[in-house]
């Protein structure tokens, strides 16, 4: 889709509000309706650009999982607190967007066209954690592991800061 700076800018704020709205209300509360009223755009806006709601949340987790993917880009396993300071804030400075993100993996599990988009993130993930690929199974394991550090930080707020991720980090990894 050709779209001029008003069209991008417009389909950015539609996107940019998905993620707002499935971290506030869930993705039950996803509508045409609610993203333009959150984005503060007209509704047939919303329509134009995403004519189903499964675009939209494609749309949204392709953007959000790219959002991640460079973030794990610059991470390494071998460098445990650039990681664990990237983790934290991810969790605790973009939290609306950490839990966004596992809104629509979750929403994966039931729709099909999601699931390739979502995996993109747990590849990203361990990628950072295995750079070079020499033990995948490894690398899933802590990838694994990571998930639910995560899930655990969103949920509980638990470890609380940087030097606690850390920590956390090098009991997965020197398991």
């Amino acid at each position: 889709m050709g779209l001029t700076a008003k069209g991008r800018a417009r389909r950015e704020a539609l996107l940019d509000a998905v993620l707002r709205v499935l971290a506030r209300d869930g993705s039950g509360a996803v509508t045409h309706r609610a993203v333009a009223a959150e984005a503060g755009v007209p509704v047939s806006a919303a329509t134009y650009y995403f004519a189903t709601i499964d675009e939209l949340y494609l749309s949204a987790l392709r953007r959000a999982t790219q959002q991640q993917v460079a973030l794990f880009a610059d991470i390494h396993n071998d460098d445990l607190a650039a990681f664990a300071r990237v983790l934290h804030s991810w969790v605790y400075d973009n939290r609306a967007a950490a839990i966004a993100q596992y809104e629509l993996m979750f929403l994966a599990m039931r729709r099909d066209s999601l699931r390739d988009d979502a995996e993109l993130w747990y590849r990203a993930l361990e990628q950072a954690i295995d750079p070079g690929g020499s033990d995948p199974a490894r690398a899933r394991v802590t990838a694994l592991a990571v998930d639910g550090l995560l899930l655990r930080m969103l949920w509980l707020g638990d470890p609380a800061t940087p030097g606690e991720t850390e920590h956390a980090l090098r009991q997965i990894v020197d398991r």
